[in-house]
């Protein structure tokens, strides 16, 4: 068989197409067509075009097959059970006994649970609602958390008036962190009036218990104060400090 019209007796290109005779007529005509050498006059038969065009319709039937195949072989995958994101904190339980009980301790905890999403859905909502419980059973740490909360509107509406008091209470127990908020109110009038001297108290306060931050903030109120300001709010310091810093060790003889 010849790929093109090249005579196979002399190897002349001058041929021509050749009428089919009627004894010719089989299925090789469907895919074969004859040509006459008009030099030698031989006739011979070559490929038709019909039989590239039915051979590309044939691989591209066969492609489209195939596709069809693996897109049914993805589409009867079993679908996955969706995996959960969080597992029920086994704690969760006994600390919404306890925290039935009023314990403030437990009432933190849900709050922390709540809060990072950890066995539970998570929900700042449910955070604060804890973090409000634990706080006025008298929870230190939720008091600071709760003081945060509402000072910068987080899963609760912001009330600068409720903040300086959760934060108050949780520095008058000696709460570093609840130091350092309180005297940055202060400082900057967030809520309150500006008040230079209770700002430098607790700035110096928190800066004593090396809170980050603490001395580079108490250090810029100190030139707007007097030197009689800073003489009481100094005094203030020390003595606020004698109430939960440690004490200091008396001189070696």
């Amino acid at each position: 068989m010849l790929l093109h019209r090249t005579c196979p007796s002399c190897k002349s290109f001058n041929a021509r197409r050749s009428s089919v005779r009627t004894s010719e007529v089989t299925l090789r005509h469907l895919f074969m067509s004859p040509y006459r050498c008009r030099d030698c006059r031989t006739r011979f038969w070559v490929l038709s075009r019909q039989s590239f065009y039915a051979a590309g319709l044939l691989a591209c039937v066969f492609v489209l097959g195939a596709l069809a195949w693996a897109m049914r072989s993805v589409v009867d995958q079993p679908v996955a059970e969706p995996y959960s994101t969080f597992q029920r904190d086994p704690r969760l339980s006994e600390l919404l006994k306890l925290a039935a009980g009023n314990d403030s301790t437990a009432e933190h905890e849900l709050a922390r649970i709540y809060g990072n999403g950890f066995g539970v859905q998570k929900s700042l909502q449910e955070q604060q609602k804890w973090l409000e419980r634990a706080a006025r059973h008298g929870n230190v740490q939720a008091q600071y958390e709760f003081g945060v909360a509402l000072r910068d509107g987080q899963g609760t509406v912001q009330d600068y008036e409720r903040a300086r008091k959760w934060l108050q209470l949780a520095a008058d127990s000696g709460n570093g962190q609840a130091q350092f908020a309180l005297g940055l109110m202060y400082r900057s009038g967030l809520g309150i009036a500006i008040d230079n001297v209770k700002a430098y108290v607790w700035l110096n306060l928190a800066a004593a218990q090396e809170v980050p931050g603490a001395t580079g903030a108490r250090d810029t109120v100190l030139p707007r104060l007097s030197p009689t300001e800073l003489q009481e709010a100094q005094a203030e310091a020390r003595k606020m400090a004698e109430l939960y810093l440690p004490k200091e060790l008396p001189p070696s003889q």
